[in-house]
């Protein structure tokens, strides 16, 4: 489901990418491809923190062998990794102060979701806890710019509302700063340490912007539409402004900036009537971000200061640039640059020296056997719905599978969210079923994000409705490309993509050959009972959803629970322990409705797991599982 909390910005810029991060290898032929082997094939779990002097970073990352992600040191002369921190289980996210000076990470029980924050010390390689209390959650928000106090958004003192607390460093004194029925869940705060920018987040399409005047206490709040995102991203280093991602009045996000003395003159500054923008600063080194996202691709334009010069940096064409960081008050930056089909590598460049600067390669991400050119392509494939709407996907396969024309079983990949989308980007368990002889096909349905607003709001209150169409459609179009077996096409899904995989085959009984299910909700009256009480979730699925009592037919008839007797095809579901989005109470009903029925059915519970799969035995029990149980339905 959606998350609502971001703890690190991470950045990815989608293409095709020539270079390749390790020389050509023999490659075993698919069957030889095990899930340990895959596993060499690394998958960093954070953007990259370089140190003082750019020899070294941190990173949260799994590596072989590994039964989550650990916090590791590269070096970055000899791309070696050493262990820094084991928590004894994952770790959500890396954040490093505005001083560049303290390490943050966040964690909780086994995937329950009520997360804690820990200060990371480097030198002692030591961590302790400094703010979090049992069955709340805590996110950073952002730091001060010295780094002696840390802004916290939690609901430790009231489930239902999220506020911001100031936490002194070295005294662990807290301080409350908002009060009421607010719910802020991020913001940015004031170099200069008069204000903090607040965002209240009322749902998925809508958020209103606030300020807090640090010294006098007074909330003020500056914008606030129905239907319209006020993100804060940073104050201007020396002027009196206030710059922000918004889509007030347009369809698409848009960079803008505010003057703090007449706050509610909004000025826009970078607009695309075809792409949503984002624009970030990074303060220490002086750089400015610019994120272009469309049709499954981004861009990313760096600038000298804020957003003045372009600055131009010899990446190859078309190439994706992901997880952008920066060598602690220096022009140094790094960034993993890859592509559909390579994992790629982090990439060290000299920001003052733009176009003529070197990329030097510290990372050797692709450790296994499998040699790049054996991993899929992402190619774009557009399609018309029932409604004549043009619905854009994309189609993960091999090259030659698509220039030989040799037919080839599908899976079906509705994503998660909703307000989500597939991109073309690497994504390592499309990889492992293209491994196992799969083609991928994840179309963006409507609801989609990075198609604009509206069409982001077509499936609300329509869950199970025109949405599912959409993949229906998608199913008979794809099933035309000269190289897949229309007989063979399974439908897999994750979160409200396995929501979308149950409605799409008690629906839609024979369209699919098989199915599986993760981490999927069946019921719409339980799933809005389960959902947490804070203003932000229940605003969220309100507007997404609809109101149990209010829109109680239509519940009925988008919950797949109800029609459990319909299923024809063979079906499989994954669900997690920990689960507090998709509770496992919720699909245990489930599986009761269909045994009732005498459907087959295969339940796998994953032990100490919450809803973002984090633990390695249990991505191999997903990702192995998934392939042995649809080659069974092949034969």
């Amino acid at each position: 489901m959606i998350r609502l909390v971001s703890v690190f910005f991470i950045v990815t810029v989608l293409g095709l990418f020539g270079c390749q991060s390790a020389s050509k290898k023999e490659t075993s032929s698919a069957e030889d491809i095990s899930f340990s082997e895959f596993q060499k094939v690394l998958s960093p779990r954070s953007r990259l923190f370089p140190q003082s002097g750019g020899a070294d970073s941190l990173l949260l990352i799994a590596l072989p062998g590994d039964a989550y992600a650990k916090l590791y040191s590269l070096n970055h002369a000899t791309r070696e990794y050493s262990l820094k921190y084991d928590a004894g289980q994952n770790i959500r996210g890396l954040y490093r102060d505005r001083a560049d000076k303290n390490y943050y990470f966040s964690k909780d029980n086994n995937g329950d979701e009520n997360y804690e924050i820990y200060l990371f010390h480097p030198t002692t390689e030591k961590a302790e806890k400094v703010f979090g209390h049992e069955k709340r959650q805590a996110t950073i928000m952002d730091s001060s710019a010295d780094g002696t106090r840390l802004y916290i958004s939690s609901n430790y003192k009231n489930k239902k509302s999220y506020q911001i607390y100031e936490l002194l460093l070295g005294t662990g004194k807290v301080t409350q700063l908002t009060h009421g029925k607010y719910n802020f869940v991020d913001g940015v705060a004031d170099p200069k340490g008069r204000y903090l920018a607040l965002t209240q987040l009322l749902g998925g399409n809508e958020s209103h912007l606030y300020l807090l005047d640090l010294r006098t206490k007074n909330l003020r709040k500056l914008f606030g539409k129905k239907g319209t995102k006020y993100f804060p991203s940073f104050f201007h280093p020396t002027s009196n402004e206030l710059y922000l991602n918004t889509d007030a009045e347009m369809d698409r996000m848009a960079c803008a900036k505010v003057e703090l003395k007449e706050p509610k003159k909004l000025k826009m500054v970078l607009v695309n009537e075809t792409k949503d923008l984002q624009c970030y600063f990074y303060a220490n080194n002086s750089v400015s971000l610019v994120v272009s996202t469309y049709d499954g691709r981004i861009d990313v334009n760096l600038y000298h200061d804020v957003l003045a010069r372009p600055i131009e940096i010899p990446f190859p064409k078309r190439a994706m640039i992901s997880q952008v960081a920066f060598v602690p008050k220096s022009k140094v930056g790094i960034a993993r640059v890859m592509s559909s089909d390579s994992p790629g590598d982090f990439y060290q460049f000299d920001l003052s020296l733009g176009e003529k600067s070197e990329l030097v390669r510290i990372t050797q991400l692709n450790q296994s056997k499998i040699s790049n050119e054996s991993f899929a392509k992402s190619y774009d494939f557009y399609y018309d719905s029932y409604d004549k709407m043009q619905i854009h996907g994309i189609v993960f396969a091999k090259k030659e599978w698509v220039e030989s024309k040799e037919k080839r079983p599908v899976i079906l990949w509705p994503h998660g969210g909703p307000d989500h989308h597939v991109s073309h980007i690497f994504h390592p368990f499309f990889q492992y079923w293209v491994q196992k002889g799969y083609v991928v096909f994840a179309p963006n349905f409507r609801g989609s994000t990075g198609y604009g607003k509206h069409f982001e709001t077509l499936n609300d209150r329509d869950w199970g409705g025109g949405h599912i169409k959409d993949l229906i459609y998608g199913k008979n179009a794809v099933g035309q490309l000269s190289y897949v077996d229309a007989n063979n096409i399974f439908i897999v899904g994750a979160s409200f993509g396995g929501y979308s995989t149950l409605s799409a085959i008690t629906q839609y009984p024979t369209e699919f050959k098989g199915a599986v299910a993760m981490v999927a909700l069946a019921n719409l009256f339980t799933f809005m009972k389960s959902i947490p009480p804070d203003p932000a979730w229940q605003g969220e699925f309100k507007s997404e959803v609809g109101d149990p009592v209010r829109d109680k037919k239509m519940f009925k008839e988008r919950s797949p629970y109800f029609y459990a007797d319909r299923i024809k095809v063979p079906l499989k579901i994954y669900q997690a322990e920990n689960d507090v989005r998709t509770v496992k109470a919720e699909m245990d009903n489930f599986v009761e409705q269909l045994q009732k029925h005498k459907i087959p059915v295969e339940y796998e519970v994953l032990e100490k797991e919450g809803h973002a799969i984090a633990r390695t035995e249990n991505w191999e029990k997903i990702l192995q599982g998934t392939v042995e149980f649809l080659n069974k339905q092949t034969r």
